[in-house]
């Protein structure tokens, strides 16, 4: 829900007003919250899930364009970065902090922990959010471009949950291939519309730019892998070796602490030096971090010799990578289409997080011992070298430097 509605949801915040939309979606997001918290069955659960994911897709491109557009046009580089951080270090802490609540009050703390800071956030943006100035000549985007995407990805993830136990499908069986075949028609059934509509859900002329290109693939890519690591070794230490949510999301908090420093350090320097330099050696830190726990993780628990060092590898190789790619899908698209291109980022890393988590949890649940987790892994070490290749290709330095370089 949340990938197929960020599009329209940045095009309408061009219309009635970022602040507007923002605010809006604060508010649907806390009603989510409220309904999870008080959830008496897991259908209910769904539903409250499905209008989070509304409210996110409202307020995150939003705040997008609020926050970039609060810097002068020689900042660009400095807002667009600080933006990137956030959300790639948002992915990394909200999981380990997710373990920490579950652990301590259960799971409805989850949604309770929600309310009062969007409460916060809902009041100072009352007072604080500037106004925006609105462009009611946007039409709406095409409603039914977002049945297709939603219906597409969907079909893709049911195909992904299958493998060879499963008792009806298995991962080539007649049932998945059709799942997947249905997916890839209507997802290019999807793209077609938007090559035909008079108001596509997504401007494909934004890909003529190449970092938008790269910067896509690149974002769906380390949040495939991002979420096979993460999701592998924590759901191979919950139900291998015992651990609690709480004690396996405290093993894993170097995982946000590093990519939050190291995230900080490279949105500062990539204004000057572009993001290659630091894609290249989060991409390998990435590998390096699988191979780590492909060799280290076994029967027997280990905390301060496995877990705590690969956290700690995994989070310098998220704060190297994950803000890099989000820049750069961003830092060619013109401004006053910033909330389009920055719904257009999370839309494709959400996409990927569906499926990274789809095959984490597949592989693990269906494999005995370590081999759903070799599973995993292999599947993120061939990722993180998409992202190497696709990294070689980047160039976001400044436009002085990159013409300089093409002289």
């Amino acid at each position: 829900v949340g990938a197929a509605t960020l599009v329209p949801a940045g095009v309408f915040a061009d219309r009635v007003g970022r602040r507007q939309m923002l605010l809006a979606g604060i508010a649907v997001f806390v009603g989510g919250s409220l309904l999870g918290a008080l959830a008496p069955n897991p259908g209910v659960i769904m539903v409250a899930r499905t209008v989070q994911a509304l409210g996110a897709s409202a307020y995150t491109p939003a705040a997008a364009a609020v926050l970039i557009a609060s810097f002068p046009p020689s900042k660009m580089a400095t807002a667009i970065g600080l933006w990137a951080v956030t959300g790639g270090v948002s992915s990394a802490l909200g999981p380990s902090v997710g373990g920490l609540i579950v652990g301590w009050g259960g799971w409805r703390w989850a949604f309770w922990l929600n309310i009062p800071i969007a409460v916060a956030a809902l009041g100072l943006g009352l007072i604080y959010l500037p106004q925006s100035s609105t462009d009611r000549t946007k039409a709406v985007p095409d409603p039914f471009g977002a049945v297709l995407t939603m219906a597409g990805i969907s079909m893709i993830t049911l195909g992904v949950v299958q493998d060879k136990h499963s008792p009806d499908w298995g991962w080539a069986g007649s049932k998945t291939l059709a799942a997947f075949a249905i997916g890839v028609v209507l997802l290019a059934w999807f793209i077609q519309r938007c090559r035909t509509h008079a108001s596509p859900l997504m401007d494909l002329r934004l890909f003529r730019l190449i970092n938008v290109r790269l910067g896509v693939i690149g974002t769906f890519t380390v949040a495939l892998v991002w979420f096979c690591i993460y999701w592998g070794i924590v759901r191979y230490a919950m139900t291998v070796w015992g651990w609690s949510p709480m004690k396996a999301g405290v093993a894993t908090a170097p995982v946000s602490l590093f990519a939050g420093t190291i995230g900080m350090i490279v949105g500062r320097w990539a204004n000057r030096m572009g993001h290659r330099p630091f894609i290249v050696p989060g991409s390998l830190a990435t590998i390096g971090t699988a191979v780590w726990f492909w060799v280290g993780i076994g029967s027997q628990p280990g905390l301060w010799s496995v877990i705590v060092p690969g956290s700690v590898l995994l989070g310098l190789a998220t704060g190297l990578v994950f803000p890099s790619y989000i820049a750069t899908t961003l830092v060619d698209v013109p401004g006053d289409r910033h909330a389009e291109g920055s719904a257009l980022n999370f839309m494709v890393q959400r996409t990927g997080t569906t499926i990274g988590v789809a095959l984490a949890i597949t592989f693990l649940a269906k494999g005995s011992g370590t081999r759903g987790l070799h599973q995993t892994l292999a599947v993120a070490i061939a990722g993180s070298v998409i992202c190497l290749l696709v990294g070689l290709a980047v160039d976001t330095r400044p436009r002085q430097a990159r013409a300089a370089s093409s002289s």
